[in-house]
């Protein structure tokens, strides 16, 4: 049977502005290894199949910005607007199972750093034999290397063979202490939110426990060269995630256990578990000079010469025309952030800068 990627690349990833934003958001920033995220991300499945099979979906709105980015990239999908994770995958599915057939679609988000690349090869191919001999649904499942508060888990049941294992439930994102408990019991895992499946089972199952979104994708889809008529029909959609709508609801579920390198990158915080810390803990990224500071993350993303001195615990980033400052670890004000730019209205000429 023949094998397929579906990038799922739809995000933005707010708590990375102003790297991220509107016109270049998360999947296209280029943060570790020389590459973007996507450009990566495209490279791994490259060692999985062939390059006419590799598919990406995205929303309509990033359009130009794939053309600008990638303008050789054939293979994209774009939803007329964004509703969710079960009508993105349904969409996406449906338009391989039209153009490639009938294929096993590994489901991989855009966005994750991914180190030690033939660990995370040999843990696909392995979800791939797993679904072929079965026909079920595969996983992939991280070990955790710390107590992990932002991440859903996944429990497992017993062994199949090798690194294969029945899934017993998955688990909501827990707090502290439920994280350290996770960390110490070997059957808990990071839900990656990588899904390996034959493309008739996931239309199936779609159709069968969210019906209302498996008609409307099959409308839009005939409708794709109408955008107008397109939009029309997808906004309809209610917003649901694979996980809720299917995952939760399926028996037999396969997932590997696997041991690479993987952070889903969601915040600044994270570049410590990424990047080599100076003497004094620092985090420096770009053209930047750090002199009697300490445990700080500083980010020049443009020609800016940044020269920081005698401040502790703080997260610096300069993009362009932002300057970017807060406390470490309190990633979430840049929601508020930017919640505040596009609700306030004596901050309305502020918008440009999303």
């Amino acid at each position: 049977m023949k094998i397929s990627v579906l990038i799922m690349a739809g995000g933005i990833g707010e708590r990375l502005w102003p790297l991220s934003r509107e016109e270049k958001p998360k999947q296209f920033l280029t943060i570790y290894d020389n590459k973007s995220l996507i450009e990566q991300t495209i490279d791994r499945a490259k060692q999985i199949t062939s390059l006419e099979n590799i598919f990406i979906i995205t929303g309509n709105r990033y359009k130009s910005t794939f053309k600008k980015y990638m303008p050789d990239f054939q293979n994209i999908i774009y939803e007329p607007i964004g509703r969710d994770t079960t009508a993105a995958i349904a969409l996406g599915v449906y338009y391989i199972k039209e153009k490639v057939g009938d294929s096993i679609v590994v489901i991989v988000p855009a966005d994750p750093i991914i180190k030690e690349n033939k660990l995370f090869i040999d843990s696909i191919k392995e979800a791939i034999e797993r679904t072929k001999e079965t026909k079920n649904i595969s996983i992939i499942g991280i070990k955790p290397t710390r107590a992990e508060t932002g991440y859903g888990y996944i429990k497992l049941k017993d062994i199949i063979k090798y690194n294969s294992y029945n899934v017993d439930r998955f688990v909501e994102k827990p707090n502290l202490e439920k994280a350290k408990e996770y960390l110490k019991d070997s059957n808990y895992l990071w839900n990656s939110g990588m899904f390996i499946w034959d493309t008739d089972s996931i239309l199936k199952k779609i159709k069968t426990l969210a019906n209302d979104t498996y008609n409307k994708v099959v409308e839009t889809y005939k409708n794709i060269n109408d955008e107008n008529k397109a939009l029309e029909i997808f906004s309809t959609i209610e917003k649901k995630s694979f996980d809720f709508s299917i995952m939760e609801k399926l028996n037999d579920i396969i997932c590997i256990k696997s041991n690479f390198f993987w952070d889903d990158l969601g915040a600044f915080s994270a570049l410590y578990r990424i990047y080599e810390k100076d003497e004094n803990q620092n985090v420096t990224i770009g053209d930047v000079f750090v002199k009697d500071s300490n445990n700080n993350i500083i980010i020049s993303d443009d020609d800016t010469f940044m020269a920081i001195s005698g401040v502790e615990n703080l997260t610096i980033v300069k993009s362009k025309d932002v300057l970017l400052i807060y406390s470490n670890n309190e990633d979430n004000r840049i929601k508020d952030i930017l919640k505040d730019i596009k609700e306030k209205e004596e901050l309305k000429d502020k918008r440009k800068y999303i």
